[in-house]
């Protein structure tokens, strides 16, 4: 990532920020992929659903989104949400975030 300082129109100085290369977020809502999309819990209306798949063993479970809001508030992305969850089977990270509609009667 490349951080760079402005005073004004003039460029002070670049930088390159220390860390990991991030990539683009992603979320998959009713099986489509979304590139470069992070959604947070408060987007969520009420007849969504999430579930989360492991990356290593392919174990899915349900997910409470109001227990996912006690822990982490509404405001929380999914990617922070995905990096922190390990998987309930092989207790290894990280997860996918899926959401799903319900189904209309």
């Amino acid at each position: 990532m490349l951080l760079i300082h402005y005073n004004g129109r003039q460029i002070m100085e670049k930088l390159i920020a220390p860390g990991e290369p991030m990539e683009n977020p992603r979320t998959l809502i009713d099986g489509a992929e979304y590139e470069g999309l992070d959604a947070a819990l408060r987007d969520l209306r009420h007849w969504h659903s999430l579930r989360a798949w492991c990356n290593n063993c392919r174990h899915h479970a349900p997910m409470d989104v109001e227990t996912l809001t006690r822990r982490f508030g509404k405001d929380v992305l999914f990617s922070t949400i995905e990096q922190r969850l390990k998987c309930s089977k092989c207790r290894r990270g990280p997860v996918r975030l899926e959401v799903h509609s319900a189904p209309r009667n």
